[in-house]
């Protein structure tokens, strides 16, 4: 246990359900069972649980990628990250290190206090946010998960808080019934990797247990060893000289008549260490020094789901959660022992949620409402004591949400919903600035799609979101490089974004070769900002260190394209982004120099049924964007999955990532940092 285990707080109150929701863009089963779809499933055609009502990819009414198992697992040896590269409209931000990545969606987010909140990540509905000077902001290993759903822009601040103006990523954990088959109510799956870049060793363990209808449990176990990996050039990347330990216990109980009631808990715990490895592991800067760094990060919940049978006005959704990500540092050897320091953030909150759903003679209804009031504690543990920087402080959170969405004959979508947050924070009693502040956050959204035959069709939708400031915005008061000192709180207004995308999508059956299908879906977007809270650095002693004076849009496009047939198989991302900020010197908008570089990504393989045998290709490029070059990594893989003889329930895979050992970088990542160069990467896994 760490150091600030004994300031863990409780939840003061309990909330009581009101509402109403949505639903979805077609009925979920109609959308899965359109009679001309052959027997496999385009990524485009994967089921999409956090926009609303269950849904196909294809047919939600905003730009949403969902990435499953197998993407997860083919991010071999990598992060979040490594799984995100693919999508759309998502760029890493930080080095290499697991405790150095950060992410942006849209042209959002750097790793810093004011864009962190902007991108809203949870696990099993659990909200996660750790934010820190020259640090990452998740940790986690990418095994334990079965889906990563990435919603892009503010249309889903509805469901998952008002400050999500770049978007959502929600993470889904793998449960016993994605190891059991048929009549097994027991099975053990065991994973080796090894990658020759870095050395690095990996085993994940899963024991699945479910003896009947009513209990399953699921107990992982991940180990990670490696030592520091290289770039293209063969220099070494500071900060990826780590272990890395994960433990994942899971399970539920299923009881009465009809099985209506469902309770379910889960344990997830992450461990990692760093000796003697850089301070800044965004930027990889040595002026920092070097130092040790424990990172612990938990993620707990109790949760109850009651839908009894012929009652669809009811499914009812109970989560009591707990999160915590420690972050403790010693040895900091540029500055001495006494700026020894842990920080930690803690959150516990109760969600209560439920969905309805009925159907009249030309008309489907989905329909959802929620509660939630949470509990965040920053935490600083400092041995030299109170810092003028990373202020320590709690904030309190009661929201309601309510969206709705209504279904035409199978044709037309209407969506709306609404939300309310607010907001309670108070700075540490050692903080000399004590005052207290109180701040209401607003969301709304409408959408429709429209379905203009089996094949073909359009949507679009307008969102408004207001993001509330965070403790380091409210009671920083480090002096700006302007030299401005005093604490931003009383003084803030919430940011705002005016959100509009418009998109279409297509799908066809025989397009290249028999018997295929070609998916496609495009979307234009613009992103209006206002009243963003920007550093003041501009300010002189006795002004804000945080203020209100940026005002900014951001403007894009996302396509995606997915194809399958019996043996064949690709896809396709492309991303553009634009846009202008106002330039306070000459009070005139110019254009915003530091987004994501336009980039595409591509991927092409090729099965054979009969032997369980694959192969694939995939390429990442990205354009020439300022100083930073362009480039293309291209990686290439074989597998193998036996299902008879004695290899039956194995697969082997073995893949080479940048095969032509590209030294390169991303335009979000600064100069001292690269990206690793070739690796040999091999895989075994058993399932018993």
């Amino acid at each position: 246990m760490h150091g600030h285990a004994s300031q863990k707080r409780r939840l003061l109150a309990t909330t009581t359900l009101a509402g109403l929701m949505v639903a979805t863009l077609a009925a979920p089963v109609m959308a899965q069972e359109t009679p001309e779809e052959p027997g496999f499933f385009t990524m485009l055609g994967r089921l999409v649980f956090g926009a609303g009502s269950e849904r196909v990819a294809i047919d939600v009414p905003q730009s949403v990628t969902v990435l499953n198992e197998e993407d997860i697992e083919e991010a071999e040896l990598g992060t979040i990250g490594d799984v995100l590269q693919r999508a759309p409209g998502v760029t890493t931000v930080g080095s290499e290190s697991p405790f150095g990545e950060s992410l942006n969606i849209r042209g959002i987010g750097s790793g810093t206090s004011s864009d962190e909140p902007k991108i809203i990540v949870n696990i099993d509905g659990v909200g996660k946010y750790y934010e820190q000077y020259r640090m990452g902001s998740l940790f986690t290993d990418p095994g334990f998960f079965k889906s990563v759903e990435v919603l892009r822009g503010p249309s889903s601040s509805t469901l998952y808080g008002s400050g999500a103006i770049a978007g959502v990523i929600a993470l889904e954990t793998k449960d016993a019934a994605d190891f059991l088959e048929g009549d097994d109510d027991f099975a053990i799956r065991q994973r080796l990797q090894y990658g020759s870049n870095g050395g690095q060793a990996e085993s994940s363990t899963f024991f699945a247990y479910s003896p009947d209808e009513r209990l399953d449990v699921l107990l992982g176990v991940f180990i990670n060893e490696t030592d520091a990996s290289e770039n293209g050039d063969g220099e070494e990347l500071l900060g990826t000289d780590v272990s890395e330990r994960n433990y994942m216990l899971k399970g539920s109980y299923r009881f009465g008549t009809d099985l209506e009631h469902t309770v379910e808990a889960a344990y997830i715990y992450y461990d990692g260490f760093g000796d003697d490895i850089v301070y800044d592991t965004i930027d990889n800067s040595t002026f920092w020094g070097t130092i040790d760094r424990d990172v612990e990060d938990t993620t707990a919940y109790v949760s109850y789901n009651y839908n009894p049978a012929g009652n669809n006005l009811i499914d009812l959704d109970v989560q009591l959660s707990y999160a915590d990500s420690f972050v403790g540092m010693t040895d900091v050897n540029l500055f001495s022992p006494a700026f020894d320091v842990d920080y930690a953030y803690e959150e516990t909150g109760l969600k209560i949620e439920n969905r309805s759903e009925w159907s009249g003679a030309s008309f489907e209804n989905y329909l959802t409402t929620g509660l939630s009031y949470s509990v965040q504690d920053r935490v600083v543990v400092r041995s030299a004591g109170v810092s003028s920087f990373h202020p320590a402080g709690e904030t309190t959170m009661l929201s309601a949400y309510a969206q709705n969405e209504m279904v035409f004959n199978d044709r037309l979508t209407l969506i709306g919903g609404l939300r309310l947050d607010h907001q309670d924070t108070a700075p540490h009693a050692d903080l000399t600035t004590g005052e207290e502040t109180s701040n209401t956050g607003y969301a709304g959204t409408i959408a429709a799609h429209y379905k203009v035959n089996d094949r073909f069709a359009v949507f679009g939708s307008a969102s408004y979101t207001e993001r509330l400031p965070v403790v380091d915005e409210l009671y920083d008061t480090r002096a700006t490089s302007g030299g401005a000192n005093q604490a931003a709180v009383g003084s803030l207004d919430t940011e705002v974004s005016r959100n509009f995308e418009l998109g279409a999508s297509w799908q066809f059956n025989d397009a290249i070769v028999g018997g295929d299908e070609l998916a496609l879906k495009g979307v234009i977007f613009r992103n209006n900002m206002t009243d963003q809270i920007v550093r003041n650095n501009d300010g002189v002693a006795g002004e804000a260190t945080y203020v209100n004076i940026a005002e900014s849009h951001i403007q894009g496009l996302e396509l995606e394209a997915s194809w399958a047939s019996e043996t064949w198989f690709g896809s396709l991302a492309y991303t553009y982004l634009d846009g202008e900020e106002l330039d306070l010197d000459t009070g005139s908008m110019v254009r915003i120099d530091d987004l994501p570089a336009d980039t595409l990504a591509l991927g092409l393989g090729w099965r054979a049924p009969e032997t369980n045998v694959e192969l694939g290709w995939d390429m990442t490029a990205a354009k020439r964007e300022g100083d930073t070059g362009g480039y293309a990594v291209h990686d290439v893989y074989v597998k193998w999955s036996p299902e008879s003889g004695v290899l039956e329930d194995t697969a082997f895979r073995f893949g080479i990532s940048n095969i032509f050992d590209r030294n390169y970088r991303s335009n979000q990542q600064s100069t001292a940092v690269s990206n690793e160069g070739r690796s040999f990467n091999l895989s075994l896994t058993k399932t018993f």
